[in-house]
């Protein structure tokens, strides 16, 4: 599975931190003496801090000062994972650049049948990966009900119907599905969606109703977690202590070996993000 470029660089970084804590640029500037001018080039990625300025940015904003000197001189990027999971399934990766979005089609050839995951764009070619590999739509899981992990749902559904499992709360962002194969779950729950046995867990922050999900020795991690970063927490800074909480005992407590799947930028491994996310 080739590595893509992380999704977050060291201004992004530091502007969602800077978010999480309910900073203005001004507060960051008096805290770490830094010029907020300085400041708000760095959150542009227009130039990079020095060593000095990394490490009063980390501390003013709990970040970890070595991982965060990582992304900003570009020294780490996780290894490459194999494209499977335990027991045979086997990962499809759909990557589409414009919305800088990776969706994901996992296949369990015993069976013949597949999981869709996420679905924001390029319906034809999530059907014609899951036909050409001789498959059929099983299911579709929904991580959170942001347009690039979702506007596509209704097309490739309309061709291949099947159940879809998402949040409560994402329910009024889905359309184009019969009530019959909408799949509710409320909090945190075991279920089974053909073959595919898999945890919902609630990791809210970035979205509301977001989930990961568990399967086999991987986790669908959506936009809790990105390798070497975390999604954004446009719920509001009140939010930004529980979304940092919960990946740390949902997810950081997971095998070192379990394979993150993030829907932006390149797949990761919980011992990956325990050395080198700042956060």
């Amino acid at each position: 599975m080739s590595a893509a470029p992380l999704e977050d660089e060291f201004g992004d970084i530091i502007g969602k931190a800077r978010r999480g804590h309910g900073l203005q640029l001004e507060d960051l500037a008096r805290r770490t003496q830094i010029d907020a001018a300085d400041l708000r080039q760095m959150e542009s990625c227009e130039r990079r801090p020095t060593r000095n300025e990394n490490d009063r940015l980390a501390v003013a904003l709990s970040l970890h000062p070595g991982s965060l000197w990582d992304v900003a001189t570009d020294a780490w990027c996780p290894q490459e994972q194999a494209p499977s999971l335990e027991g045979g399934l086997q990962v499809r990766m759909i990557p589409h650049p414009p919305m800088r979005v990776t969706m994901y089609v996992i296949g369990d050839p015993a069976s013949g049948e597949a999981l869709v995951v996420d679905p924001g764009a390029l319906p034809d070619t999530l059907l014609e990966i899951v036909r050409g590999a001789g498959w059929r739509v099983a299911a579709y899981v929904i991580t959170h009900g942001d347009a690039d992990h979702i506007s596509a749902l209704a097309d490739v559904y309309a061709s291949a119907p099947a159940p879809v499992w998402a949040h409560k709360d994402v329910l009024s962002q889905v359309s184009g599905v019969d009530d019959q194969h909408l799949q509710i779950l409320t909090g945190e729950e075991s279920f089974v969606a053909g073959p595919f046995e898999l945890r919902a867990l609630e990791t809210p922050g970035h979205a509301a109703g977001h989930l990961a999900y568990t399967i086999r020795d991987g986790v669908l991690v959506g936009d809790t977690v990105f390798a070497g970063s975390i999604g954004g927490t446009s719920l509001g800074s009140r939010y930004y202590p529980r979304q940092i909480a919960d990946i740390c005992s949902k997810l950081l407590t997971l095998g070192d070996d379990t394979k993150l799947f993030p829907g932006h930028g390149p797949p990761t491994t919980v011992g990956e993000e325990k050395q080198h996310n700042p956060f």
